[in-house]
């Protein structure tokens, strides 16, 4: 589910696993080239598809294991496998972030970590060592995490297991120390990996501001997800009423209320000190590693009247400033979570009572109720809209231009679609330049591909230019196909006019001092051609030189209301020329004479044109 609309993360990583696989300051490596092995065998979307979907039965198996480590029972341990497997963090990240997405390490690094507190023989330390290992080269993130929990975990941990004198101390000195030589190896790695990091971290720094962007609410953790069909149309309302826009994605930490009834549940029978169920011995460890990561996902600092409360996050932007999403410690809570509320359920279990087997039901169904999803909302197209699937069905000989500008979130098109399908950039950065149609066929475009903003069609109200026709219809985009021969002459780029501009009735682009066109000559002979041009000139007559490949060809007087003006004939030989718009007097600020507080000086305005050539000119 596209919660904050398409982003490049998820398509730039697809694109990576077809690429070799290298090591560098952004490597993940376990994830990374497990991708890259499935995208030799299926492709690099199908990779993704798989990296991603095998997260879910694969963290579900890892959180089952660690509650069964517990003390949990089957049913208890099953509550908190499924509930940690499809929470609304794991969900969320699956639809952008494969790395982060790859939640079965966390769970799996804590059970090897309390089972060399419980017994530090040679297998459990190198089991210890290899999910040190999985969770930090799995996506940075994780070992950011794991590292900053682990001191809480193995603390609390200690502290609540029945200790027989010597042989406890002994276990936590043997894992204390394996974790200090896996740390020294992490630096040596990062070392080979990515020594710039170590010698300039600020290179890599993200803006202390992003801190507060991406950090979790503490309400985050009690609001219903997005992703929810029923609720998730209030909870977005009440993000944006938040004001939280760009950092949605985030805050998807919801634990859900089923979830937290029955961890509460747990928590308040250990208090009153219940012997039973045995997992109920370990709700304070769970409880205590659940409030440090609920610390550490909050934001740097919080100010309540005249103090100012600092948060974990601010402490360890001064360590590791190259991590700014610290409301992904969301993990560590709801792992937590999920385990207290099997140790609920295995407690409401043993009671066998009739109020306690109903309150068990009616907390699963909450649970259920609250983590349901649509699964219509949760596959998408790799490609934007129904146009750009329609133009990869058609033969290959099809080349479309989409009406959208290059830039992180569009570039993934043209490799997805095998370089088919092109982006704005270059000689065509307008698809409302009046010669469009001819500007396509000339660059060896068949079809134009526009989609549909939020209101409107897909040119704003303005009409298809000439020498295109409506090839296909969608709700989400038209294409056009291009109609219009390659033309003996065209133009092919603009320079030093201002961004076009419109009405309801016609566009046109602003010039101060001089600009430029490129002119070409398609053919291979010289050719005699003429220019009509509409232009006005700003506030009051001007003269307009025009200058091609140097030599003047015309001077024009304009006057300010706007007209079709004739330039040439010109003998213009095969290839690329330089026609100079030369303004003979200063241009005007605009704000001075329109007082409207616009910087830009002025001078004339540029709308419509075509070049008539043999023929054509009569």
């Amino acid at each position: 589910m596209e919660i904050v609309g398409r982003h490049h993360d998820p398509f730039t990583t697809m694109e990576q696993f077809a690429r070799p696989i290298t090591v560098g300051a952004y490597s993940q490596p376990v994830t990374d080239i497990a991708g890259a092995m499935f995208a030799r065998i299926s492709g690099a979307v199908a990779a993704y598809n798989w990296l991603v979907l095998l997260t879910f039965p694969l963290s579900a198996a890892a959180a089952y294991l660690l509650a069964r480590h517990l003390a949990l029972s089957p049913a208890g341990a099953t509550v908190a496998a499924l509930a940690y497997a499809f929470s609304p963090f794991h969900l969320a990240h699956a639809a952008y972030h494969p790395h982060i997405a790859q939640t079965q390490w966390i769970p799996l690094y804590l059970l090897a970590l309390w089972r060399c507190l419980d017994d530090a023989s040679l297998a459990n330390v190198g089991l210890l060592g290899a999910a040190t290992v999985v969770v930090t080269l799995s996506n940075l993130y994780a070992g950011l995490i794991a590292a900053v929990i682990t001191p809480v975990a193995v603390a609390t941990y200690w502290l609540a297991s029945p200790r027989d004198t010597t042989r406890s101390v002994r276990r936590l000195a043997i894992t204390v120390a394996t974790l200090v030589l896996l740390t020294g190896g992490g630096a040596l790695y990062a070392w080979y990996a990515a020594p710039a990091v170590l010698e300039n971290r600020g290179a890599f720094a993200f803006p202390r501001a992003d801190l507060f962007r991406y950090s979790a609410k503490w309400w985050s953790y009690l609001l219903p997800p997005v992703a929810q069909p029923l609720l998730g149309a209030a909870a977005r309302r009440a993000w944006e009423t938040f004001g939280i826009h760009e950092g949605l994605l985030e805050q998807q930490v919801s634990l859900g209320w089923g979830i937290v009834a029955l961890g509460l549940i747990a928590v308040s029978q250990w208090l009153v000190r219940t012997r039973q169920p045995a997992s109920l011995s370990r709700v304070p460890v769970l409880a205590l590693v659940a409030a440090a990561g609920l610390l550490c996902s909050l934001s740097p600092e919080r100010a309540i009247a005249a103090f100012t409360f600092v948060r974990p996050s601010a402490l360890l932007y001064q360590v590791v400033p190259m991590f700014r999403a610290y409301a992904r410690f969301g993990i560590v809570v709801q792992l937590m979570a999920a385990l207290l509320a099997g140790v609920g359920v295995d407690y409401l279990r043993r009671r066998a009572t009739r109020r306690a087997q109903v309150a068990c039901v009616v907390f699963l169904a909450m649970t259920v109720g609250e983590y349901s999803v649509a699964p219509s909302a949760l596959w998408r197209d790799v490609l934007p809209t129904t146009a750009h699937r329609w133009i990869m069905r058609q033969p290959a000989a099809i080349r479309a231009l989409d009406c959208t500008p290059l830039g992180p979130e569009s570039e993934s098109v043209q490799w997805l679609t095998a370089n088919r399908v092109a982006l704005l950039g270059g000689s065509i950065a307008d698809c409302t330049e009046p010669d469009l149609a001819q500007k396509l066929a000339a660059n060896g475009y068949s079809h134009l591909l526009v989609r549909h903003p939020a209101a409107g069609n897909g040119f704003d109200g303005f009409s298809a230019p000439d020498g295109l026709h409506i090839a296909a219809r969608f709700a989400d985009s038209d294409v056009f196909a291009v109609t219009t021969a390659t033309p003996a002459i065209y133009t092919a780029t603009m320079t030093g006019f201002f961004p076009r501009e419109h009405d309801a009735q016609r566009s046109w682009r602003w010039m101060g001092t001089d600009a430029t066109w490129t002119a070409v000559n398609t053919g291979v002979r010289p050719l005699s051609a003429t220019l009509q041009l509409e232009l006005s000139a700003f506030y009051r007559a001007r003269h307009l030189e025009f200058r091609l490949d140097g030599r003047v060809v015309a001077t024009l007087d304009v006057a300010p209301l706007r007209r079709v003006y004739r330039i040439g004939p010109l003998l213009i030989s095969p290839g690329d020329h330089e026609l100079v718009f030369h303004p003979e007097d200063a241009p005007t600020p605009a704000g001075d004479v329109i007082g409207n507080r616009d910087p830009r000086a002025l001078s004339f305005a540029v709308g419509t044109w075509n070049w008539r050539t043999g023929n054509d000119e009569q």
